[in-house]
């Protein structure tokens, strides 16, 4: 007896919604174990983000800080130096920086108090007055310098070297140094152009009752200068705010939580 072939139908509509039904369980899946390693990585991060700002408080709970930053010349009547083409202002690039040194010194949990916010004409003998009356621990002004020739940072202090205020002088010129600048001048003593034994000092250091220093970020009439002022104003603030917290740690008026500033 012969055998018969039996034939076999295949149900394609049926075959296509199965693979329908495959293909949505495994996107699914797929996204369920994506949610899950999402909702890992956004903890690591919030994690990550608060190791962050607990670290940027340096100073320990409990304790004040308060800084005069001065930010040198300012308003119509007084600019500064200028810039060999006469387009850039001193009294600008301080303020920039001065405001840029706040931003970083309050990060770090120092109060902060500025002789300006703005361009505008604050009396030479106002600028310590200021710092005194506000019983400041440390008084910093930024400035540029100028010369026909000549590039590099240098940091001034009184005539006499105090020690305190010498230690504030090297801690900022360090922190400035290890970010980049084309030549470290070292700290200077009394007023440029005399000599440490004329007893001729800056206004703003004599007249100040706390530590203090004057610094010279580099040469506004030079081109290197001032490319590396821009490029690294940021770091070179929060360079300076650091040093100002060391130092502060240093003469012991406050303790720093963070030893790495210490370094």
């Amino acid at each position: 007896m012969e055998k018969q072939n039996k034939q076999t139908f295949i149900y394609w509509d049926r075959v296509i919604i199965a693979l329908c039904i495959f293909v949505l369980i495994i996107i699914f899946i797929v996204m369920g174990i994506k949610g899950i390693i999402n909702a890992f990585t956004d903890d690591d991060k919030n994690d990550a983000v608060q190791a962050i700002n607990t670290d940027t408080a340096l100073i320990s709970e409990g304790q004040e800080l308060l800084i005069c930053i001065d930010a040198g010349h300012g308003g119509e009547g007084d600019c500064g130096a200028l810039s060999n083409d006469e387009k850039r202002f001193e009294s600008v690039d301080d303020l920039n920086m001065a405001l840029a040194v706040e931003k970083h010194l309050k990060e770090l949990g120092a109060e902060v108090i500025m002789t300006r916010t703005e361009d505008k004409y604050v009396g030479l003998y106002q600028r310590p007055e200021m710092a005194n009356d506000a019983d400041a621990d440390l008084f910093v002004s930024l400035h540029r310098n100028s010369a026909e020739t000549g590039q590099g940072v240098e940091v001034w202090v009184n005539y006499d070297a105090p020690d305190d205020d010498t230690l504030l002088a090297k801690n900022i010129l360090k922190g400035l140094d290890e970010v980049g600048i084309s030549q470290n001048r070292g700290v200077q003593y009394g007023y440029q152009g005399y000599d440490p034994t004329a007893k001729v000092n800056y206004v703003v250091n004599e007249k100040s009752n706390m530590p203090s220093c004057l610094v010279e970020l580099g040469f506004i009439t030079d081109d290197e200068d001032n490319r590396l002022f821009d490029e690294n104003l940021d770091a070179y603030a929060k360079s300076i705010a650091e040093s100002i917290v060391k130092s502060a740690n240093d003469l012991n008026i406050i303790e720093i939580s963070n030893k790495a500033v210490q370094n």
